[in-house]
């Protein structure tokens, strides 16, 4: 089953996309944006065994979908990125979202996969709050969160939604999209 937004189709990643995901994650041009020296020298950019330790089967399989799930952002039949969500504690969960390349930012692709995913998850499992936490380094990702819905929580309820143990970054921010 695939969830539509207007120009981006999230399909269930499977094990095949798995190495692709990595790629785009570890690789590519979007990577300084995200990780790794200069910018984030406190976010070491994982190994493929690292990277296969968070990123279980069962986020490609539909195993668990409580404990995890990617979905591929498709656009024009191509693939252009990933989103998965996380655990679910209670009514709670929390996202994590790249592209593929610098080619495919800036087109309102990922604000719009953050808006179908989450509307998804509402919908179909309870879920309440949702929440994303990147850096303080990384405007537009904020800004494409913003877009999405996503609002600033402070300090103090912050632990609430991202355990510190949990956070990617030295400056982690904590975006939060609530449903009724």
């Amino acid at each position: 089953m695939d969830l539509n937004g207007t120009k981006v189709v999230l399909r269930k990643a499977t094990e095949a996309d798995r190495r692709n995901i990595f790629e785009w994650l570890t690789h590519s041009d979007v990577t300084p944006s995200m990780m790794g020296p200069p910018l984030f020298p406190d976010a070491r950019i994982p190994t493929w065994a690292e990277f296969c330790e968070d990123y279980r089967p069962h986020y490609f399989d539909d195993s668990q979908p409580h404990q995890g799930r990617c979905f591929i952002l498709v656009v024009d039949g191509t693939d252009v990125g990933v989103v998965c969500h996380n655990a679910f504690h209670d009514d709670t969960t929390d996202l994590d979202i790249w592209l593929r390349s610098e080619a495919d930012c800036g087109k309102g692709i990922g604000s719009e996969a953050i808006r179908t995913i989450t509307n998804y998850l509402n919908r179909e499992f309870g879920i309440k709050r949702i929440a994303i936490s990147p850096s303080a380094r990384n405007p537009r990702a904020i800004a494409a969160y913003r877009k999405a819905g996503f609002e600033l929580v402070k300090d103090e309820t912050a632990s609430q939604f991202i355990k510190p143990e949990g956070t990617d970054y030295s400056d982690n921010l904590v975006l939060v999209k609530r449903y009724q």
